[in-house]
């Protein structure tokens, strides 16, 4: 099953130069895949009431152009169905006025929230979302984000309220304002990012103070910008990656 969302930008989801934000592409393709499990009879809310969520383990998204205020933006969305017992993937290509400006792909681990552990998605599951074996990317494998052996700045957070989404965790896209929070001011106010990879390992709660640390990395030839999370104790919550 293939789902079309149409989005309506408004003026917060654009920077000064009128190119649309990357955390709006974000919030683009994650509504598009709420669309879809609405659709699917499979709603994130009521499964969340029920005791069950899923939960987001990664993101890469890659933007060949930013789409620009007035066009019309317009998000695809598919399930490729389970790559493992407790795992599926989500695929997304973003259109801007009819061309295809970015591709990105997801996973999500189904979590038993009583019993603290992932669950077995069943095949019903699965045939609500009628997946299509179709993947956006040649190579399904994605890219790791290595830890940086030192860093260059790092900040101290605290979470917001407003950053606590119905799972009483810290919300997906709001880690990437964390990043951008960390980042030097010139990258911060130069940056062109056409790649945006993103690694949760453990959520983050109300309440818990947070170091957010800074390193440019890879290569000459393509610079990256790595973010790490931790919490008070050092242990890594979130990783992201920037170029």
């Amino acid at each position: 099953m293939f789902v079309d969302f149409n989005y309506e930008p408004i003026l917060e989801d654009f920077y000064s130069d009128g190119s649309l934000k990357i955390e709006a592409i974000l919030k683009i393709l994650e509504n598009a895949g709420n669309r879809h499990s609405d659709l699917a009879g499979d709603q994130i809310l009521e499964k969340s009431f029920n005791g069950t969520a899923w939960i987001l383990t990664d993101w890469y998204v890659d933007i060949e152009k930013n789409p620009k205020y007035g066009e019309k933006i317009l998000a695809k969305t598919w399930s490729q169905g389970p790559t493992g017992a407790f795992t599926t993937s989500r695929e997304f290509e973003l259109y801007s006025s009819g061309t295809k400006v970015a591709r990105g792909t997801t996973n999500w681990v189904l979590f038993d929230l009583e019993k603290g552990r992932p669950a077995k998605v069943t095949e019903d599951i699965v045939k609500k979302y009628g997946p299509e074996k179709v993947s956006v990317f040649d190579n399904p494998k994605l890219p790791k984000i290595e830890i940086p052996e030192s860093f260059e700045k790092e900040i101290t957070l605290l979470p917001r309220r407003n950053d606590i989404d119905f799972n009483h965790h810290v919300h997906n896209l709001v880690y990437v304002d964390y990043a951008m929070e960390v980042l030097p001011e010139e990258i911060f106010q130069n940056h062109d990012f056409k790649k945006i990879r993103i690694t949760y390992k453990n959520a983050v709660k109300e309440g818990e103070e947070l170091t957010v640390k800074y390193a440019k990395t890879g290569s000459d030839a393509e610079v990256s910008h790595t973010v790490c999370i931790y919490d008070r104790e050092g242990n890594l919550k979130t990783l992201v990656e920037l170029s």
